[in-house]
């Protein structure tokens, strides 16, 4: 079983080179790529990655290589070169293993553009589990909140700051643990909504293949791209093995990639 990823082609282009874009899918509250491919001129060939939720074991498919080699035979079977890969947050990880695998098969090496890239750790993994829980605030009280967040801490904090070196089985117990605690708040918002079984269903799906999204690019490599453009928000802080912002811009995180001086760093880092 690997995870299961589609492609959203964000720009069909005419071109026989295309950009690939890695993050967890549409449906962020923040710019997305799509906002940033809008401010890109001429507009090239661009596929994001879309991640799917999996069934069983939320960590038997996330081996990296496999997903990424997945990808490349996508796109050698669409007969496209790639000409470049973006990844933004947790996807900076696979977008550089993306570009590494490519000079493994012999092809030349993309530059690489990271944005806000993270490491993903059990410190991120609760701050984006915060993120969701909290989106709820209008349905939930604080206490139900607070009582989420520290279930899940519970499963987070055994998972320390680097989740590729977690053996699978412990791995596996804390995001199931992790998916009980979001189901039971969908559940508890669900009955306050009078939301039928399948609304709750649907969110529970999104949120299992996001963890599979964050795992997958948890046991990525962490080793730099030959050219690599690394571009971070005005209150970005990068972790350990990313090195120094090439670009730290005035922009708030919730609107870097709809920024036209972004789009401008990114196109000139595709020349």
């Amino acid at each position: 079983m690997t995870m299961n990823t589609t492609w959203r082609v964000l720009a069909p282009g005419p071109s026989d080179r295309v950009l690939l874009a890695v993050d967890f899918g549409p449906g962020r509250r923040e710019a997305g790529f799509g906002d940033l491919v809008a401010n890109l001129a001429p507009e090239p060939v661009v596929w994001e990655t879309v991640f799917a939720a999996q069934t069983g074991d939320l960590v038997a498919g996330t081996d990296p290589d496999r997903c990424l080699n997945r990808w490349l035979d996508d796109v050698a079977d669409a007969e496209l070169e790639v000409s470049g890969v973006l990844g933004y947050c947790a996807g900076g990880t696979l977008a550089r293993q993306a570009a590494g695998l490519l000079r493994t098969r012999g092809l030349p090496e993309p530059p690489v553009v990271l944005l806000d890239p993270n490491d993903v750790d059990g410190a991120l993994i609760q701050d984006l589990f915060a993120t969701s829980v909290e989106g709820y605030a209008g349905l939930l009280s604080d206490d139900e909140i607070r009582d989420a967040l520290a279930a899940a801490e519970g499963f987070t904090g055994t998972l320390g700051p680097d989740i590729g070196r977690q053996s699978p089985t412990a791995l596996a117990e804390a995001m199931r643990g992790l998916q009980a605690v979001y189901d039971e708040v969908v559940h508890t918002v669900c009955r306050m909504l009078e939301a039928d079984d399948e609304v709750g269903r649907e969110f529970s799906e999104r949120f299992s293949a996001f963890l599979g999204y964050l795992v997958t690019a948890g046991r990525a490599g962490a080793a730099r791209g030959g050219a690599e453009t690394v571009i971070v928000s005005e209150r970005h802080d990068l972790p350990a093995g990313f090195g120094v912002a090439d670009h730290r811009l005035p922009v708030p995180r919730a609107t870097l990639l709809a920024d036209p001086t972004v789009a401008r760093i990114v196109a000139e880092a595709l020349r």
